[in-house]
């Protein structure tokens, strides 16, 4: 059973809270809006005229955000996030190394695997599911985003 703690509101009213899941990992979680969903208060007058600006009260509310934010992450066992942290690193250790025959792989593997902690996951309105991770010694000041697929897998990887 996923619990949430510190259940808040951030400024555009989307559910933000702590929990921790499977493996004793403790992230931040947070609910993003649908991109039909985007809403600025500065940018009402913008974009095709045939676009109706979404009203607040048309945005779920917290109890929904609640209930999809639960169940897209009792969908994350220890397995598979243990799985995709191993993707993870070795998709970034590959690239970051794919060229330089000096680096010995095993040992940048290694660096990063002990570095890297999942530190936060974005749940979507429609239940897709981001993974946020920090490694603080390899890429420091940076967080590696993988988003998920239908099927737990990664779909993309970024690291800004």
């Amino acid at each position: 059973m996923i619990d949430l703690d510190d259940i808040d509101t951030d400024e555009d009213g989307a559910l933000t809270a702590s929990v921790e899941l499977p493996g004793g990992r403790r992230v931040t979680v947070e609910y993003e809006f649908d991109e039909e969903f985007d809403y600025d208060d500065e940018d009402e007058d913008k974009g095709d005229e045939d676009d109706e600006p979404v009203e607040r009260e048309d945005l779920p509310d917290l109890d929904t955000m609640q209930e999809t934010v639960t169940h897209a992450l009792a969908r994350l066992t220890e397995e598979i996030l243990e799985a995709r942290e191993l993707e993870v690193v070795e998709e970034l250790t590959e690239a970051a190394y794919e060229d330089d025959d000096e680096v010995d792989m095993a040992e940048a593997l290694s660096a990063l695997k002990e570095d890297i902690a999942l530190d936060g996951v974005i749940v979507f309105g429609d239940g897709g599911i981001t993974l946020l991770f920090i490694a603080p010694e390899e890429y420091p000041d940076l967080i590696i985003y993988c988003l998920l697929d239908e099927d737990l897998e990664i779909d993309d990887l970024m690291v800004e």
